[in-house]
C-alpha cells in the first residue's frame, strides 16, 4: 500500500490509502503551520492575555488542528463538548501542553462567583 497525493492547499495535505485486502479506504490530512500557531502562542503568554473588560470570560488557548485530532485519539477528549470541558481544562494544565496556552493562569481549578 502506497500513500497518494489527494490535495495539497496552504492548510492542510491530504493522502489517499487503499487497502485492497480489507477493502478500507484511509484519508490521512497532515495539518501545516502547527508550529506558527505554538510559536505565536509563546510570544504573547501572559496571565492578562485574552481578559475580557468585564473579566467573566478571557482567552486562554489556540488549539492547532492537529493537537485536535491527537486530543481526541489519544486522550479520548473532544474540545468541542461542553461535557469534556473539565478534561481539556487539565490537559491544558499539563506542563506538557503548556505551548498551547496564551493565558497562563490555572485552569483546573475555577471558581464561580455570584
Amino acid at each position: 500500500m502506497t500513500w497518494r497525493l489527494l490535495d495539497d492547499d496552504p492548510d492542510k495535505t491530504e493522502w489517499f490509502q487503499y487497502d485492497e485486502s480489507t477493502g478500507d479506504s484511509i484519508v490521512r490530512s497532515d495539518w501545516k503551520h502547527t508550529h506558527t500557531l505554538i510559536d505565536q502562542n509563546k510570544a504573547i503568554q501572559s496571565k492578562e492575555v485574552g481578559r475580557g473588560v468585564d473579566n467573566d470570560m478571557h482567552h486562554v488557548a489556540r488549539i492547532p488542528p492537529s493537537v485536535i485530532i491527537e486530543f481526541r485519539d489519544k486522550f479520548g477528549i473532544n474540545i468541542f463538548d461542553k461535557n469534556h470541558g473539565p478534561a481539556l481544562m487539565k490537559k491544558l494544565d499539563d506542563p506538557e501542553y503548556r505551548y498551547l496556552r496564551v493565558n497562563t493562569q490555572t485552569l483546573g481549578t475555577r471558581t464561580r462567583h455570584i
